[in-house]
Order: C-alpha cells, then structure tokens, then sequence
C-alpha cells in the first residue's frame, strides 16, 4: 500500500480552503497534487456526509414511529387530550432534526451547493421534508384553534 503524502487534517484544510473560495487550480498548484486527487476526496467526503445523513433519517424513523405508537395507545387507553400532548414533544423533535441535519448537510459544501448536498444523489432525505410538512400542519392547527376559541 502506498504511502499517503497529506494527513487527513491537511486533507480537511484543503477542503475547508476550498469551501471558502480559494480556486481549486491555484489550491492545487500551491500544495502540489492534482485537480482530480482534489475532486476524489471532495467526492469521498460528500459519500461520508450522506452516509451521516442517511443515518440520521433512519434513527428520525425510529422516533417518529414511537410518538406515531405511543400517541395512538394514548388516544386509545386515556384521552385524545393526552394523546395530542405528545405531538408538541414530537414538534420539538422535529425542529431538533432539522437543525442537526441542516448542519450535517453544509459540513463541506459551498454555500452556492447547499440544496445539492441536501436534495443530491443519495442524500434525499423524506424525514426532513415531513418534519417541514408536519411543522406547518401543527402551525396551521394552532391558528385554527385560536381562531376558533375567539
């Protein structure tokens, strides 16, 4: 096996420099290694961020499905009262999610690339477009609420 000339942290620096605009020509000129040896770890990096991804999507599966379960048996051995009770801690989840795969997703991307890590091959994340959807459906809810108690 042949011995790597940059450790993983000049790698990252260079990916970090990168990311802040230094053009990948004269990056790659000043560092002596080639545009393509640049582009290979880009694309490595961005296969270990939507493996991340992918990961957090299942593990949001799994939470979802537990308030999904715990809030029917609620429904069904007490109150609807109680049962909706969870959905604001399910709220709170969802922002949470949002919020870690948002800073997951821009790790190495450009700010121009955003949407591309987000929506790219593989990182298609379903769980992140229902925690907007249900986000606003729970928005939307408590107007109606409001509007309805005055």
């Amino acid at each position: 096996m042949a011995k790597t000339r940059f450790t993983a942290e000049q790698i990252a620096d260079f990916l970090q420099q990168s990311k802040s605009g230094v053009p990948n020509k004269i990056l790659c000129e000043k560092y002596e290694f080639s545009v393509s040896t640049l582009r290979r770890w880009q694309d490595q990096h961005a296969e270990g961020i939507r493996r991340e991804l992918k990961k957090l999507e299942s593990t949001g599966s799994i939470v979802f499905l537990c308030f999904f379960i715990s809030a029917l048996l609620l429904a069904i051995i007490f109150s609807k009262l109680l049962s909706a009770c969870v959905m604001f801690f399910f709220l709170v989840y969802c922002v949470d999610y949002i919020r870690k795969f948002r800073k997951i997703s821009a790790k190495h991307i450009q700010e121009e690339n955003i949407f591309l890590s987000r929506s790219g091959r593989g990182a298609s994340n379903a769980f992140y477009h229902f925690c907007w959807a249900f986000i606003a459906l729970f928005i939307l809810g408590a107007g109606y609420l409001i509007v309805r108690m005055v």
